[in-house]
């Protein structure tokens, strides 16, 4: 098996696996490169730490994502980006440790971590010496602990290696085969699961209006996304009552032509009057960095998922769609929307 590179510009590369790698072994890859290089177990070169960290935790969450996963090792990087701040785009630290915790049934796996050798004697000898099941200790967060194990001091949990205690332990939801269903995979016109959201447009709920949150799933027969917030908390939301929080290029304004070529993220989309409320990246002479911006006036990212809007032919209206190309020329995008079919459309005919 090929060894880690940290620095390569490939996933694979980076976790050190095989193209043709299971689930199962990037999952293995991932668990030891994550506790390898995490922050919290690198308290003397913290910065660095945490640089490996994210690109390790970035490219398991593509390879690990079967959908993102056929989309990499088609397109490369190039087809996941959907603006800053996810996968193919790079992730915030933040994000990496989500997902790194999430890897670990949303626990701090540093809480109460021991591991064979770590003590006097090793672990092993609990269950036969070496060879035997690798066992990790760690406080669990709630009463009761997880998978039945309330029993247990502070919610203990078992991890008994490799195949997880999903396969040995009926009604368990652990890591391994036999332990939960996993979730479909998102389809490619879809935003990906992390990206960062803002809500607008709710009439029934409009409290949630300019909040943000992240994307955590896709129903295909309601058509709507599970947004997660904070506190726990998780709307069901439509895709035209989102705007995502992505990055863009500014062109084409007259009037202030120092602004084109300057970079943005968009912070949100008012109906009223049709423009994106973007910050900029550089503030201008006047300290001003958030302005309304014409969707017109904004270059997309190739890969980045919208919604048509604003066809004469009615049939692509609403439709979510991924851009497959960008002809900055005739400021035009080429987009592969759900139904199949590729069209290429001006730049005001997509909200992102």
């Amino acid at each position: 098996m090929p060894t880690s590179d940290i620095n390569s510009d490939d996933y694979y590369k980076v976790l050190g696996v095989d193209r043709g790698a299971s689930e199962q072994e990037i999952a293995k890859a991932y668990k030891k490169l994550a506790l390898k290089h995490h922050p919290d177990k690198n308290p003397d070169n913290k910065e660095k730490a945490e640089e490996n960290f994210k690109k390790v935790t970035e490219a398991y969450d593509v390879l690990n994502n079967a959908d993102r996963r056929k989309t990499y090792d088609q397109f490369g990087k190039a087809g996941l980006q959907g603006g800053g701040g996810g996968p193919g785009g790079g992730v915030s630290f933040q994000q990496a440790d989500d997902i790194f915790k999430a890897f670990f049934g949303g626990q701090d796996p540093f809480s109460m971590f021991f591991e064979d050798g770590d003590m006097p004697g090793g672990m092993g000898s609990m269950f036969g010496g070496a060879g035997g099941p690798r066992v990790v200790f760690r406080n669990g967060g709630g009463k009761g602990g997880m998978g039945g194990m309330g029993g247990m001091p502070g919610g203990m949990f078992f991890d008994m290696g490799g195949g997880g205690m999903g396969g040995g332990f009926p009604g368990f939801k652990g890591a391994g085969k036999g332990g939960g269903a996993r979730k479909a995979p998102m389809p490619p016109h879809a935003l990906p699961e992390g990206t960062t959201v803002t809500i607008r447009g709710l009439t029934k709920a409009p409290e949630h209006n300019s909040k943000t949150g992240k994307i955590t799933g896709w129903d295909e027969q309601k058509g709507r996304y599970e947004v997660g917030l904070e506190r726990e908390e998780s709307l069901s939301l439509r895709p035209a009552n989102l705007t995502q929080r992505c990055s863009v290029e500014i062109q084409g304004i007259e009037s202030q032509p120092a602004l084109n070529g300057q970079t943005a993220e968009v912070l949100n989309f008012n109906e009223e009057n049709g423009r994106y409320m973007v910050k900029l990246k550089t503030k201008l002479e006047n300290g001003r960095d958030v302005l309304g911006v014409n969707p017109a006036n904004v270059i997309l990212r190739k890969g980045t998922r919208v919604v048509v809007t604003g066809l004469s032919n009615e049939q692509f209206n609403g439709q979510m769609a991924q851009i497959a190309d960008v002809d900055r020329e005739a400021l035009r995008y080429t987009v592969q929307c759900q139904s199949g079919k590729q069209i290429k459309i001006k730049l005001e005919n997509v909200l992102c």
